[in-house]
């Protein structure tokens, strides 16, 4: 039998809390007032091509969610580490799969439009104020689970006619947006956009 330390457990505990992906709410101060930058994705990626996103991707062995954060904004925004500001987070959120997901929140400064073609179709901003006046629309998605044939319906409670519970998968949409802001990127926004009024008493 293998032997297990409390130390074993710790360091795999420490290794799997930094696992996973993180992304950054980019803000920009501009003539308008504060706004967030975001991206469409490539047409021609072969995960979400086309769908809107913040900058952000998977931590690497050796970083932290934050250092994550601020570089995969850089490589897809095409600025320098000195440009980003992180000025908060939002916590570790479920994201795509239910793996998690670090969001933070940032100050860009001098940035000028620039993006990396392979990752990013082109940019645009929505403004702080507009999200703090608009409520996604959510929708209640039913999951439908499929269950494999072996599995050991003689020792289930009423076999199989057991009372599976149906799952449900909330999908917010800021149906008010072009390109559309939805999935998790809008259950993101929406979740700053009620930290912000909360803490500002809106």
């Amino acid at each position: 039998m293998v032997t297990i330390t409390i130390d074993d457990v710790r360091n795999t505990l420490a290794r799997r809390s930094t696992s996973g992906a993180a992304v950054l709410i980019p803000l920009l101060s501009t003539d308008a007032g504060l706004e967030v930058l975001l991206e469409q994705r490539a047409l021609d990626l072969d995960i979400q091509p086309g769908e809107v996103c913040l900058p952000g991707g998977h931590v690497e062995s050796g970083e932290s969610p934050q250092q994550a954060a601020v570089r995969e904004t850089c490589e897809e925004l095409l600025i320098p580490a000195k440009s980003v500001h992180i000025i908060g987070d939002l916590g570790q959120q479920p994201g795509p799969g239910g793996m998690p997901l670090w969001v933070f929140v940032g100050r860009l400064d001098h940035y000028c439009g620039t993006f990396s073609t392979d990752e990013v179709d082109h940019t645009f901003t929505l403004s702080v104020p507009w999200l703090l006046e608009h409520e996604p629309k959510v929708f209640d998605v039913p999951l439908t689970a499929t269950y494999p044939h072996d599995l050991p319906w003689d020792r289930i409670p009423h076999g199989r006619a057991y009372p599976w519970r149906t799952p449900r998968y909330s999908v917010p949409f800021y149906l008010d947006t072009n390109p559309l802001v939805w999935g998790v990127t809008a259950r993101i926004l929406h979740l700053f956009s009620r930290t912000l009024r909360e803490g500002l008493n809106l």
